[in-house]
């Protein structure tokens, strides 16, 4: 489990102990100085010295100091949310090569972890921004001289001839599922006297009745995308049309994607001339982990969704402002996408199609991809929980992804890790699902809830509170 920690020491290093989600030999080839902590003494005075705030639960909960729950410290968060931040880009020596400077590089990697909402409730105090800011400026510059140690010389910045550039048709992170669960109970809780016999049955049929969308494996790899004029791109950034490796793995398994067909079909199934397609995957990048190589993963690209751009908007217009498109427009679009049985997000200028049955024919049959597998077929959460738990509590796989309908009929996406996968997120969860389990019993008591719902709760609370241990070493060897 990971548990790493800012050294306090005069070398300003990471403490870091094994087996961690982004290993020692990880860190280390981007320049960042990690050390053992179980030779680091300054990383066990650490907790002593920090006194950061842990993320309150989610939907209204208030918030404590860590320090009452737990010892971890400022520098565990930071260096879970910096090693979270650093699989989302290209490697810092790509930044590197192609003259980005280390302060516009920090400055990209700041945004990122800004967004972290497991890191977010840290910055809670000037000093502490001031803190997380010192420490990755300092973090990048190590980077960037290790980087010119070994040869390293930026390029001489020249126009691009294809197409590189920041990508607006990203694939947004996806929200934690455990918090999604207890958000949901919650409601139902809070809700007026007079709604509370409807807000029951809304909860039980969501959970109890209602089958999912889709559940698939969350693979450990990075997010890779194909656009239809050919681009290539990364979570944050167009990689151009001869990108032939990305993240030390081949990007080959990408060609025989035809984005371009499938451009096409959604023009007419939608009714509108469609803008910018792309259909977005995991590149196995991790021969090691989960034993991906063994299970003949490696270098594959597994598609799980696509993003639209509606015709005339460039990222960040409004959909009602995009060529005219009306709320009426819209409407009918999401008809006829449900008519389809497309799973679909329609916000801002886009129109994310999420994996369920129809999408994954779509993507093998019109575009040729390969497409990640769906699990647990038209069983409802509850149902999934109970099937899935024991593969996470093994560790076999990352996590699980769970596609399912909103009441308005437009989808959610959620994941559901295990619990090797970040030491300060599991204890979150593992926080909240307690209290929560309590709260269903009592409401069972009452006869105010199916105790199906605390059976399924306490599953995921198994899940949160298991000791699972990821071996993630040993890449380069197995590349």
């Amino acid at each position: 489990r990971r548990s790493s920690r800012h050294c306090c020491c005069s070398h300003d290093c990471i403490a870091m102990a094994e087996p961690a989600g982004y290993s020692i030999r990880y860190l280390r080839t981007v320049g960042l100085q990690v050390v053992d902590a179980s030779v680091s003494a300054c990383a066990r005075a650490v907790s002593s010295e920090c006194s950061p705030v842990e993320s309150g639960a989610a939907d209204g909960a208030s918030s404590r100091p860590v320090a009452e729950v737990d010892v971890e410290s400022f520098g565990l968060a930071f260096g879970e949310a910096l090693a979270s931040a650093l699989t989302k880009f290209d490697s810092l020596d790509a930044y590197f090569s192609s003259g980005r400077t280390v302060p516009s590089i920090a400055t990209m990697l700041m945004e990122e972890i800004q967004q972290d909402k497991d890191f977010a409730p840290f910055l809670v105090s000037p000093q502490r921004v001031s803190e997380f800011e010192v420490l990755l400026k300092r973090a990048v510059g190590r980077a960037n001289a290790s980087w010119r140690k070994a040869g390293g010389m930026p390029e001489r910045a020249r126009p691009s001839s294809n197409n590189k550039g920041e990508s607006f048709l990203p694939w947004p992170s996806i929200d934690a599922y455990p918090e999604w669960v207890v958000g949901q109970i919650d409601n139902y809780v809070n809700a007026e006297l007079f709604e509370q016999t409807s807000a029951r049955t809304a909860l039980e049929h969501a959970l109890l009745e209602k089958p999912l969308c889709a559940a698939t494996i969350k693979y450990d790899g990075t997010c890779f995308g194909k656009m239809h004029d050919g681009n290539l791109a990364g979570r944050k950034q167009l990689l151009g049309t001869d990108c032939e490796e990305y993240q030390k793995t081949s990007t080959a398994s990408a060609s025989s994607c035809n984005v371009a067909a499938l451009r096409r079909w959604l023009c007419d199934i939608m009714g509108v001339e469609v803008g910018a397609v792309c259909v977005w995957g995991e590149l196995m990048c991790n021969p090691a982990f989960y034993s991906y190589k063994a299970r003949g993963l490696y270098s594959k690209w597994l598609c799980f969704g696509v993003v639209v751009a509606l015709p005339g908007s460039c990222g960040d217009e409004s959909v009602a402002a995009a060529a005219g498109l009306g709320a009426g427009d819209v409407g009918r679009l999401a008809l006829r996408l449900s008519e389809k049985g497309l799973a679909h997000i329609i916000s801002s200028s886009q129109v994310r199609l999420c994996l369920c049955p129809a999408l994954h024919k779509l993507l093998q049959k019109v575009a040729g991809c390969e497409v990640v597998d769906l699990h647990f077929p038209g069983l409802t959460h509850a149902e999934v929980v109970a099937r899935g738990a024991a593969g996470l509590r093994a560790g076999e796989n990352e996590g699980l992804v769970l596609v399912f309908a909103r009441p308005n009929g437009q989808a959610s996406v959620r994941k559901w890790k295990n619990s090797g996968e970040g030491g300060t997120v599991c204890k979150k969860h593992a926080q909240l699902l307690n209290k929560c389990l309590d709260l269903c019993k009592d409401l069972v008591s009452q006869g105010r809830l199916d105790v199906r719902i605390v059976e399924m709760v306490e599953t995921m609370l198994s899940v949160a509170e298991a000791a699972t241990s990821v071996e993630k070493k040993g890449n380069a060897a197995l590349r």
